[in-house]
């Protein structure tokens, strides 16, 4: 994983009302892309999708991994981020086939799953509502799925293809909230810049975004932890996923004269399998 200075910081306030967590992204999301191309709206969506699951899983599942999936309308194409307790984060774009990417249209669906140390996989399906952005769709998921009552915003901001800036946040409401300390809240993040304006006045500072969020508040930073790009691709797995195949299939790669070369769809980085290792699969198959 590369030495990326992206980081999500989980923060407190001393009343114990509320807990936010706020991550800054922008190399993680600007490489992510470098891997996937996306343009447009697409890169937009797919930028807050990777945010948001960072997001998801500091808020839920810290030490575990978290995989978010955003089907377009009529389940026409994928967006999909897959994040990991050491903050390694990829994704990948699958676009529908000769329509318009109408990721959040009527009949999108997201889909959040968790997996848990015993291998254990939760998953919680929301279909986002009319007019709802990434950030929406993920507030849902929380308030359905998990019961959490928060608030969260993600931002992507693009200059032309490059990423600019990256980042979000989650506001969790506690059971030890006191009303007036909610009703405090309230009136704030109604009236809070959008977060892509943030996200550029910050400077990628988690610790300036919390100051921002909860400003008179009292709060004390807990915990801070890296977030960035890395895959979880290997030479290993590409045998493994090669021994899946039928015999027909390594027979006829067998045949080819051409070294055999298997690129990740995540990362794009390739690997070379020997016509011995190709072999031997056909010898346990």
């Amino acid at each position: 994983m590369s030495d990326s200075p992206d980081r999500a910081l989980r923060a407190m306030t001393d009343d114990g009302a509320f807990r936010v967590i706020v991550a800054t992204t922008t190399d993680t999301v600007a490489r992510t892309f470098a891997a996937q191309s996306p343009s447009g709206a697409t890169a937009r969506h797919f930028g807050d999708l990777i945010t948001g699951t960072v997001l998801v899983r500091e808020t839920m599942s810290p030490y575990h991994r978290v995989q978010g999936i955003l089907k377009g309308a009529g389940g026409k194409g994928s967006l999909v981020v897959d994040t990991h307790p050491d903050g390694a984060t990829r994704g990948l774009v699958q676009p529908p086939k000769g329509g318009a990417h109408d990721w959040l249209g009527t009949g999108s669906v997201l889909q959040v799953m968790r997996t848990m140390a015993t291998g254990r996989v939760y998953r919680g399906v929301v279909q986002p509502k009319a007019g709802a952005d990434v950030s929406a769709a993920l507030m849902t998921y929380l308030q359905d799925s998990e019961q959490v009552v928060a608030v969260i915003a993600t931002g992507t901001v693009l200059e032309g293809a490059r990423v600019h800036a990256a980042g979000g946040f989650v506001v969790q409401l506690l059971p030890e909230a006191p009303r007036g300390s909610l009703m405090i809240m309230t009136e704030r993040l109604e009236r809070f810049p959008a977060v892509t304006e943030l996200l550029t006045t910050s400077a990628g500072s988690p610790r300036k975004l919390v100051e921002e969020i909860l400003y008179g508040m009292p709060f004390t930073a807990l915990e801070e932890r890296p977030i960035a790009f890395g895959c979880q691709c290997s030479q290993q797995a590409v045998v493994a996923s090669l021994a899946t195949l039928g015999r027909a299939e390594l027979v006829d790669m067998l045949r080819e004269r051409e070294p055999i070369e298997v690129s990740c769809d995540d990362c794009h980085t390739t690997y070379p399998v020997g016509r011995v290792q190709l072999a031997g699969l056909l010898h346990e198959s």
